[in-house]
């Protein structure tokens, strides 16, 4: 075989591999993805039913706020989990400040077992990965608890995808989740619900870049609202949603 065949089925081989990357990230944060996303609100439920969400409007005003902490939160354990990939002792100490940031027991609780089974069924879809394997293998020890954000970061980094676009992909993930719920909840037209979720693309944008920008010492340090009304959902008389 000549250099220039070989070049272009070696350039084929690496589009196809960059493609199933990027096609397992898009599976991997998918609504109907087996992980249980559809039953959490994190405390968005909380809001509705003190009516501080009521109109296309206040959810829009909740996204702006909600992405102001998100590089703090979740979106930066992403980020922390991909760039620390090859780092095992990194990932456990990510793990451990991730699980105890959350001071609501139901935030942590759901975003342990998205992530215990987003791990098992990517084992079982043949689509894991070193690192991945090696965190559920934590999980079953004992060592880790196993949160679905740094499992999405280590999936994107040993898909060898960059960055920015794992984040984005992610973070666009839990802002259409947002909108999906408050729509079913408050209620919204659907056309409502994703006319705020296109004004929301610019803030997620500048969210990213915070994000990537995040060190482990940053997380948790706001959110507090957010929490109060995570935590005022343990205690409602009846709930749609499990947190």
């Amino acid at each position: 075989m000549n250099s220039g065949i070989l070049q272009s089925v070696t350039a084929m081989d690496t589009a196809m591999t960059e493609d199933m990357g990027f096609l397992g990230m898009m599976q991997s944060l998918d609504a109907f993805f087996p992980v249980g996303a559809f039953t959490l609100s994190n405390g968005l439920e909380d809001y509705v039913l003190r009516d501080r969400i009521q109109n296309g409007k206040d959810l829009e005003n909740y996204i702006q706020g909600f992405l102001q902490i998100f590089p703090y939160s979740d979106l930066g354990i992403v980020s922390l989990a991909y760039r620390n990939a090859r780092s095992r002792e990194a990932i456990l100490e990510l793990d451990a400040v991730g699980t105890v940031m959350k001071g609501a027991s139901e935030v942590r609780n759901g975003s342990i077992r998205m992530g215990r089974r987003y791990m098992k069924a990517r084992a079982a879809i043949g689509d894991s990965g070193e690192m991945l394997a090696w965190y559920q293998q934590c999980v079953q020890a004992g060592t880790a608890s196993g949160l679905h954000p740094a499992a999405i970061g280590l999936y994107g980094a040993e898909k060898g995808l960059p960055e920015e676009m794992v984040l984005t992909m992610y973070g666009y993930s839990v802002l259409s989740a947002i909108v999906n719920n408050c729509v079913k909840l408050v209620p919204l037209s659907p056309v409502e619900g994703q006319r705020v979720l296109f004004s929301s693309m610019k803030d997620l944008g500048r969210a990213v870049g915070y994000a990537m920008k995040t060190d482990i010492m940053d997380l948790g340090v706001s959110g507090c609202g957010m929490e109060i009304h995570c935590m005022n959902h343990e205690e409602l008389y009846s709930r749609q949603y499990m947190s």
